[in-house]
């Protein structure tokens, strides 16, 4: 049979019923798939006009990863002009991953409320603690009115890449403009009122000071500009470029215009069985292999122990910082704290690390840990030459290590924990027991017997502890 016929066969036959079976597909799913969720909407017209759905394991990885959330409503996909909204995140290996998947015929703000509480109902009503999204009305208006909690951010990468349209050809290439721009947009070190004294002198040096685009987006810097959220979480979600640029041409693997549902439902299973794969090779290379460490210090190993490749890495250039670039210039005592001042010869500025007196607690002003969650240089020196041998457990953040992805754990009715939405504290609980309780005879199974029984022993007096004693039983039957 000749292919192109077929093929043509095959689309005249999903073009008259293609919106009908791509919803048949996801009833089946419902049935078939643990913990999948699916929800969907037709217009006055009956055509379908808004889907979102979300599987067992993306709902696992969002309780995991989904701290910070990226919603991207660029990606057109299909005949109908429908675009695909994905919610992603970032994974413990500094890759994307994807937690949610509506498609939108309409980029209204009741659409994109819709979408954002199916969302919150497929995760069980878990909000990430922020949200970035580009600058669309209708987004700005959805988000605070379904997610009260989370903190809504631009994306800076969307917002640099319209830089040169805004300013001008002539000016955005033939100039220095834009690697200013950039330098001082994306410093993370700079204090608010630096990074307004260097916008303005970059913007003036220009001409550009009466542009009205850059002036709309100076005034509104607080949601997108790193120097006024230092402090804040958000280093899993302020995109590089490279991310994203990698980001958009994943996802733009499923647009075609001239598509069909159904054939929209293939790409995207393709992709996402491509994306988990590669989240399932590096959960083995980080598991089965171990990095080359480049000092003797025993922080560094236990950073090996802990740590993905991808993040250990990253805390391998503090390291290596903390040891070729730093020093102490100046150092201070109260009964309460000591401060030690830290010259970072690479940065070419002096930060301050305050150690409380008999503690672990450690704090550095360049913020470091604040964004990303991986102690910074000027900590590290501190704490080697206190001669830590660990990372304090405070700042070891569970979404960057080895096992931030648990292996599936069972609620009280022995249900896998990704198959309902985790809203009661006590089954909550549960799972975690029984997980202990599996990893416990995990370990125990390879000790001596006494070990075994031990174990046993203390497990049955710990429950005759909870029990009622009979004299108290017999009372309640007479009362």
């Amino acid at each position: 049979m000749d292919f192109k016929n077929f093929q043509r066969d095959v689309k005249c036959f999903i073009g008259l019923k293609d919106a009908e079976m791509f919803v048949n597909n996801f009833e089946k799913l419902l049935q078939t798939r643990n913990g999948f969720y699916f929800a969907y909407e037709l217009d006055e017209g009956r055509n379908l006009c808004r889907v979102f759905w979300a599987d067992a394991e993306s709902k696992r990885e969002y309780h995991a990863f989904g701290d910070c959330v990226s919603f991207d409503p660029t990606y057109g996909t299909n005949k109908y002009c429908m675009v695909f909204t994905p919610f992603t995140g970032v994974d413990n290996h500094k890759k994307s991953i994807t937690f949610g998947c509506p498609l939108l015929s309409n980029e209204d703000e009741e659409s994109f409320k819709w979408t954002f509480g199916k969302f919150l109902e497929a995760m069980g009503k878990k909000e990430p603690q922020f949200i970035i999204t580009d600058q669309d009305p209708a987004i700005k208006n959805a988000v605070p009115a379904v997610f009260k909690t989370a903190r809504h951010r631009f994306c800076m990468w969307h917002i640099m890449c319209k830089v040169a349209d805004k300013v001008g050809t002539a000016i955005g290439k033939e100039t220095d403009f834009l690697s200013k721009l950039n330098e001082i947009v994306w410093d993370s070190d700079l204090e608010p009122a630096e990074f307004e004294y260097k916008w303005c002198q970059v913007v003036g040096d220009h001409g550009l000071r009466e542009n009205s685009w850059l002036t709309y987006m100076f005034d509104i810097r607080e949601k997108w500009i790193p120097a006024y959220f230092r402090d804040l979480p958000m280093g899993n979600i302020l995109r590089t470029t490279q991310r994203s640029e990698s980001e958009n041409s994943f996802f733009k693997k499923f647009q075609n215009q001239f598509g069909t549902l159904v054939e929209f439902w293939m790409r995207y299973e393709t992709a996402m069985d491509q994306q988990r794969h590669t989240f399932k090779r590096l959960e083995m290379e980080s598991e089965n292999s171990v990095p080359q460490p480049i000092t003797l210090s025993p922080i560094e190993r236990h950073a090996i122990s802990l740590y993905t490749h991808e993040v250990f890495l990253e805390f391998q250039e503090e390291m290596k910082s903390s040891m070729c670039t730093c020093g102490m210039v100046g150092y201070t005592k109260t009964s309460e704290y000591e401060v030690t001042e830290i010259e970072d010869a690479s940065r070419k500025k002096t930060f301050q690390v305050r150690h409380i007196v008999g503690c672990d607690e450690v704090e550095c002003n360049c913020k470091l840990f604040e964004r990303r969650w991986i102690i910074c240089r000027h900590i590290i020196w501190v704490l080697s030459n206190k001669h830590f041998r660990n990372i304090p457990d405070k700042y070891i953040m569970p979404r960057w290590t080895k096992d931030a992805i648990r292996k599936p754990i069972y609620d009280i009715d022995g249900k896998l924990l990704d198959d309902y939405d985790v809203t009661d504290l006590k089954k909550l609980e549960m799972s975690k027991i029984w997980s202990e309780i599996y990893a416990t005879v995990g370990v125990i199974a390879r000790k001596e017997v006494g070990d075994m029984k031990n174990l046993a022993s203390i497990l049955k007096h710990f429950r005759e502890s909870l029990e009622p004693t009979t004299e108290t039983t017999s009372k309640g039957k007479e009362l």
